[in-house]
């Protein structure tokens, strides 16, 4: 089980610094997956139509807080599926920098886009120039196609780069340390 004791014992970096990330939707993936913090089980949220999958591995990084409240979103670069509950170390690379409609209201809920050292396929991408040029726009397009499933309005913003990638983790990671020392 991986509820919410187990989680709060993984940090939000590895003993060489890279970033957690922990994988609830595995790419490629047709489902929706999220995990169920006080279950400890993942649990289907939804169905995606036909032809639409998920274009990277999705999760979040432990241990930090993004200006939604929840943990850092995080889109892991891989040359396959990661499976749900996979812990992966990688290297922040890039921001896709979204806003989304809640309650009325449009508010930030970027994506950090991270990649593993050792992947055979994105292994040496190290900055935002390094990925294929439409890469962050096929993320943003499976975004636009998601939100618009559910009925929430999303802007895609001008994608941030590795600087901007690594400013972010660092404001997430702090963020949790306010909270839960607060």
């Amino acid at each position: 089980m991986i509820d919410a004791d187990h989680l709060a014992r993984i940090p939000a970096r590895d003993k060489d610094g890279l970033l957690h990330a922990f994988i609830e939707c595995p790419k490629g993936n047709g489902h929706k997956i999220d995990l169920d913090k006080e279950l400890g089980l993942f649990r289907w949220a939804l169905e995606l139509p036909e032809g639409v999958t998920f274009p990277a591995n999705f999760g979040f990084i432990p241990a930090t807080m993004a200006d939604d409240g929840d943990a850092l979103d995080v889109l892991v670069l891989s040359g396959g599926a990661l499976p749900s509950g996979t812990l992966v170390a990688v290297r922040p690379v890039a921001v896709l920098r979204m806003e989304q409609e809640e309650n009325g209201e449009m508010v930030r809920n970027d994506r950090l886009v991270g990649v593993p050292p050792l992947s055979q396929s994105f292994g040496k991408v190290e900055k935002l120039a390094d990925l294929r040029e439409t890469m962050l726009w096929e993320l943003g397009t499976f975004f636009r196609t998601y939100n618009r499933m559910i009925g929430r309005t999303i802007n895609i913003l001008d994608p941030g780069d590795e600087k901007d990638a690594q400013d972010l983790a660092e404001k997430a990671i702090a963020m949790k340390k306010n909270a839960n020392t607060g």
